[in-house]
């Protein structure tokens, strides 16, 4: 089983089955809501005659919020111990124990901190990305365990025409409900295989309808807006600026062509989230890609060309970004950090002032 325990463990315990591939005709008025349809553009990573990807669904958001409460609380507990971690250097014993107790604080508190260290030398990516093959009808996926983060990933395909998707409703949240693709035994029910896009975002009857119009439907039945959806080379990327740049160019809060326009903007919001923003590059930069295992490559036939669907190209200014050359987003980025740093080292210092 591949289950969260809170979920589904057989196909008749679905919450809220909606039609499976090729039942039934394509609600396209759920491809009208402009806010959706906006929303999955952004989020395309390749889209061609052979093969649709999204970028991986990233709560940063919270780990960037769960992040800086463990800073404030190792800052917190400085202050109210001040006079605990005063090195004794005279006595020996007590210089120990204060040391100890230093490097337990800040292994507790700083946490967050580690790990986004640790994930940035490691390049393991955290999300699952599926991979829809058109031309061969099915769904490839690397899958492993959140719990056994030492274990390799394990390859993954499903025929497509075995989907059989679902409105889960978290148990714990409300307000989430994404969409879950479920593969099933066919003779005993039991569920084989559990796709989890969890992508809040969106509607996921849109996302589902957005999916079937590509397996299902020729390429002009999918609405494709060429001024936002972009190819990016995030996970062949040498620049995890470049990647954490593309938070703000999928929320249109610059432009897309990575030049040096709109510098204040970015480098404004930037230093106050750059902990989650470069989470988030370094997560896409590190997408694992099925489409260069060598079980998934040989189902695809794509040569780059003859593209039917409008992809915005890939500027040269961006091109230079993510080979790691484009002095602006570099120099942007490097002065996010040290402004980030340098917010950080003065709240300690005045703290402890």
């Amino acid at each position: 089983m591949q289950l969260r325990d809170d979920f589904a463990k057989h196909i008749s315990e679905l919450h809220n089955p909606i039609d499976r591939p090729y039942t039934a005709s394509i609600d396209k008025s759920l491809l009208e809501k402009i806010e959706d349809v906006e929303h999955l553009n952004k989020e395309i990573h390749d889209v061609n005659p052979d093969y649709l990807t999204f970028l991986p669904a990233y709560f940063w958001v919270f780990y960037f919020a769960i992040g800086w409460i463990y800073f404030s609380s190792f800052m917190f507990l400085i202050v109210s111990t001040d006079g605990l971690l005063h090195l004794q250097s005279y006595n020996i014993p007590l210089l120990v124990l204060d040391v100890s107790i230093a490097l337990s604080m800040f292994i507790v508190f700083c946490t967050p901190l580690i790990l986004l260290l640790y994930h940035f030398f490691r390049k393991y990516p955290i999300r699952t990305q599926y991979y829809f093959l058109k031309k061969e009808q099915k769904i490839a996926y690397y899958y492993r365990p959140l719990w056994k983060f030492r274990q390799s990933y394990e390859l993954k395909i499903v025929d497509y025409k075995d989907i059989r998707p679902d409105l889960h409703q978290d148990p714990y949240n409300r307000a989430y409900t994404p969409l879950n693709l479920y593969v099933a035994d066919p003779e005993t029910g039991d569920i084989t295989h559990h796709l989890k896009l969890e992508d809040y975002r969106v509607n996921p009857r849109v996302q589902w309808a957005f999916i079937r119009t590509y397996m299902e439907s020729p390429a002009e039945n999918l609405p494709i807006d060429n001024k936002i959806c972009q190819a990016y080379p995030i996970d062949t990327s040498k620049s995890l600026f470049a990647c954490s740049d593309i938070v703000f160019r999928k929320n249109s809060l610059v432009n897309n062509t990575h030049s040096g326009s709109d510098t204040a903007i970015v480098l404004v919001i930037s230093s106050l989230y750059a902990l989650g923003y470069l989470f988030q590059g370094n997560h896409y930069q590190c997408v694992k890609r099925a489409i260069l295992h060598p079980d998934v490559k040989k189902l695809l036939t794509r040569d780059g060309k003859d593209n039917p669907y409008p992809i915005q190209p890939i500027t040269p200014e961006a091109e230079k970004a993510f080979q790691g050359k484009n002095w602006q987003v570099n120099f942007r980025w490097i002065f996010a950090i040290l402004i980030n740093i340098s917010l950080f080292a003065w709240a300690v210092v005045a703290y402890n002032s």
